[in-house]
């Protein structure tokens, strides 16, 4: 189920606390439960995942190493509990509420056709994932049944996309020397790093572009009764060029939670620039 990847969830947060309810019990407990429900959706989706691709994983140095590419669990067993598990959660949604289970539902169609073919489409396959993470930020509105604000969604797409690039970059750079057979993603034939790095460029520079139009927005300034959020566009540069450094330079960017979890100077950016945000707009 890959619990490490379950901090990608973290975007369910990001509409409670862009919409100053980060302060307020009942916001947080909504959250919290969605984070932790979503979190079994895509541990359920990733089981079937695996399931699918058990004969390419076990050609990749790491993924062959995962219970069901490795044997150490049947695939008609992690069917089930997969299928169960998924089943047993959407109740649970429908049951808080009638947008998380139609999101949820979508999340888990949208997957399902993305580990089946989707994967196999050059630039639909990132943009699926990208996808994914404006369905998290959704699920933060739907949950606290809050105003959906466009800003919130394109910045999310944009990030998402710029993560996924890199993922793809990296990914490529290390099977180069691989025979074709041998290559478990085959968008990798596809691809080229030259093409990766153009779409990254851009990436970035939308992305970054967008946070910049968001805080100086008149409707956001009048919305948080300040006119300084641009102070946090700092940390917004600082955190994309590390996460770029930290790929063309040190060779990382395969998986983004591992760099959130072992990288200390990037983690501590997010935190600052989430804390300065909090006091720029409770001042």
């Amino acid at each position: 189920m890959r619990p490490k990847q379950w901090v990608k969830n973290v975007f369910i947060f990001a509409p409670m606390i862009f919409s100053l309810h980060m302060f307020q019990l009942d916001f947080i407990k909504r959250s919290l439960l969605a984070f932790f429900l979503f979190s079994l959706i895509t541990g359920g989706i990733y089981i079937f995942n695996d399931i699918l691709d058990r004969e390419k994983d076990r050609l990749h140095p790491q993924k062959k190493n995962r219970p069901i590419a490795a044997g150490q669990v049947s695939i008609v067993s992690a069917g089930i509990f997969s299928t169960l598990l998924l089943a047993a959660v959407l109740l649970l949604t429908a049951t808080i509420n009638r947008d998380f289970l139609y999101i949820s539902l979508f999340y888990i169609f949208i997957n399902i056709l993305y580990s089946m073919f989707l994967k196999s489409m050059v630039i639909i396959d990132i943009m699926v994932i990208a996808l994914g993470f404006v369905l998290r930020v959704m699920v933060g509105v739907a949950v606290n049944q809050l105003v959906l604000y466009p800003w919130i969604l394109i910045s999310t797409f944009l990030l998402a996309l710029f993560l996924a690039l890199i993922k793809r970059r990296q990914e490529l750079i290390k099977i180069q020397n691989l025979n074709p057979e041998k290559i478990t993603r085959k968008t990798l034939l596809i691809y080229n790093v030259n093409l990766l790095d153009q779409m990254i460029s851009i990436s970035t520079a939308t992305t970054l572009i967008s946070y910049i139009m968001y805080v100086l927005s008149p409707e956001v300034q009048q919305k948080f009764h300040t006119a300084k959020l641009f102070y946090t566009v700092p940390f917004v540069i600082f955190g994309i060029f590390r996460y770029l450094f930290l790929s063309y330079a040190k060779g990382e960017g395969e998986s983004p939670s591992e760099i959130i979890y072992t990288d200390l100077p990037f983690t501590i950016n997010i935190i600052l620039w989430v804390s300065v945000f909090i006091l720029l707009v409770k001042h």
